[in-house]
């Protein structure tokens, strides 16, 4: 890992730990820097496989490298045992929950909702199989980060029971992809 990034992580993670409040804008703000963490995370994965020719292809997109290849990189168990570990399950079965009882639409197409694609995500969430359940999650992360960024810009309440396990998970997978990262040869 370059000292650069090494740089970005220590500020970033400052910039994480600096929203402390419990305000809806400030969930809005953790989410928003820890997903900028792990896109600087899933990039410089990317850059390790790329240079190990661990790719099976030579492009990737966005959503693939912060999907996919997360979960190749770290493996699914690994992403797994460290859900289990910092008891992000009932976080995960919060958010299936979300979509079966159709609060939150995970997946959207110019603004409409994706229903049986949210009915198979929720699936995956409440799957056994730990490469199926730990997509699932990254997923879910990559497609709500994207709903803020595209979607309509304002806050309700009802949307931190999905921001508050969902910051948790990201926190959980962040935190292991760094670890990978700093343990992995540059």
């Amino acid at each position: 890992m370059t000292q650069e990034t090494k740089d970005y992580i220590e500020t970033w993670t400052k910039k994480i730990s600096s929203h402390t409040g419990n305000d809806l804008a400030t969930l809005f703000d953790k989410y928003t820097a820890l997903f900028t963490l792990y896109n600087r995370l899933y990039n410089e994965s990317f850059k390790q496989m790329r240079d190990n020719n661990q790719l099976s292809k030579t492009r990737y997109s966005d959503f693939e490298k912060a999907t996919n290849l997360v979960v190749d990189f770290n493996s699914a168990n690994e992403i797994i045992d460290r859900l289990k570990k910092r008891d992000n399950f009932d976080d995960i079965a919060t958010i299936a929950d979300l979509i079966r009882k159709d609060i939150f639409h995970i997946n959207l197409a110019n603004g409409m909702s994706q229903k049986d694609i949210d009915l198979e995500l929720m699936q995956n969430l409440e799957n056994k199989e730990p490469i199926i359940k730990a997509q699932g999650a990254v997923s879910t992360i990559y497609n709500v980060r994207c709903n803020m960024q595209h979607g309509e810009k304002h806050f309700e309440e009802h949307q931190r029971m999905l921001l508050e396990p969902l910051i948790r998970i990201l926190d959980s997978i962040v935190e292991l992809q760094i670890e990978k990262l700093t343990n992995e040869k540059s």
